[in-house]
């Protein structure tokens, strides 16, 4: 038997459907239901020394052996490994956008002077006033289900959820407008699942077969510049990377930190043809465009 830990919400238990059912040729599978802190909603979001707010329960039934592997958005790991654990897969990447979620076909443009929109998301925020300083930011919590219903209830304008997120399960339509990355630049690794367990456990053999290398490659490169950059859960930080052919494409933003007001970045790094040296070209473009970031503060 695998045992699966997930979080309760449905969009978490239909992610980690979706890997329980790529995992039904190695055994059975069981999900496991944890409550984390993260579920709280009690709790700010920007409250001190709570890093990985949504994972860090979820890792300690890990290495509890309480579960075998764990499901998370890739977006909400710290960048910092925990030690004993390894992400052992990344599968196919969803769509990394974001989209705006509006009363009445409103699109970010046709919004009102002075709309609210809600989101907590520090970098959301941050692009949404880039693009219409007139809009009001209301902070919102809770699962997908409670902040669609702020806006079909009337108490919001309009919000701002991932694309991938709808898209599993299955409330992703047309009358939501997806957010070019010109406009906003998803978080890193938006739309990226990563499958996480012991490092020592047989299982990650097995874990491995689900992993895609194009999506590993362009989180890697996403996820270096949080890194660098020293990101914390409240900074406003957008990075995308792209592939054609050879040429991987990284490009980043950075808002209200370490001294930098603003700045985007785009680089590009030539990945060489052998999977090891390939994932260091992607770390290494993180790193500049990282190091670029930081040096708009100077």
């Amino acid at each position: 038997m695998i045992r699966l830990g997930t979080r309760g919400s449905h969009l978490a238990r239909t992610q980690s459907g979706l890997i329980a059912d790529a995992l039904a040729p190695f055994g059975p599978v069981e999900l496991v239901i944890i409550r984390s802190e993260g579920d709280d909603t009690t709790i700010p979001l920007d409250a001190p020394a709570r890093p990985g707010a949504f994972v860090a329960t979820l890792q300690d039934a890990l290495l509890a052996k309480r579960v075998d592997v764990v499901v998370h958005s890739f977006k909400d790991l710290p960048s910092a490994p925990r030690p004993g654990l390894i992400v052992a897969a990344v599968p196919v990447r969803a769509d990394p956008r974001d989209v705006l979620v509006a009363r009445d076909g409103l699109t970010l443009a046709t919004l009102p002077a002075g709309a609210t929109v809600g989101t907590s998301s520090p970098r959301r925020a941050a692009a949404l006033l880039r693009a219409r300083p007139d809009l009001t930011i209301a902070p919102l919590r809770g699962n997908v289900d409670t902040r669609l219903r702020a806006v079909t209830e009337g108490r919001l304008d309009a919000i701002v959820l991932a694309a991938a997120g709808l898209q599993r399960i299955g409330l992703l339509s047309d009358a939501m407008t997806p957010l070019s990355p010109a406009v906003m630049l998803p978080a890193p690794a938006q739309g990226a699942l990563a499958l996480e367990c012991r490092d020592d456990d047989p299982l990650a053999s097995q874990l491995a077969t689900l992993d895609d290398r194009e999506a590993r490659l362009r989180v890697i490169a996403e996820r270096t510049v949080l890194a660098e950059i020293e990101a914390a859960c409240t900074t406003a930080v957008g990075a995308l990377a792209t592939r054609d052919g050879r040429a991987l494409t990284l490009t980043a933003d950075l808002a209200a930190h370490r001294g930098v007001d603003y700045a985007r970045v785009t680089d590009t790094i030539a990945l060489p043809t052998e999977p090891p040296e390939a994932l260091a070209a992607a770390r290494s473009l993180g790193r500049r465009v990282a190091q670029a970031l930081l040096a708009e503060a100077l």
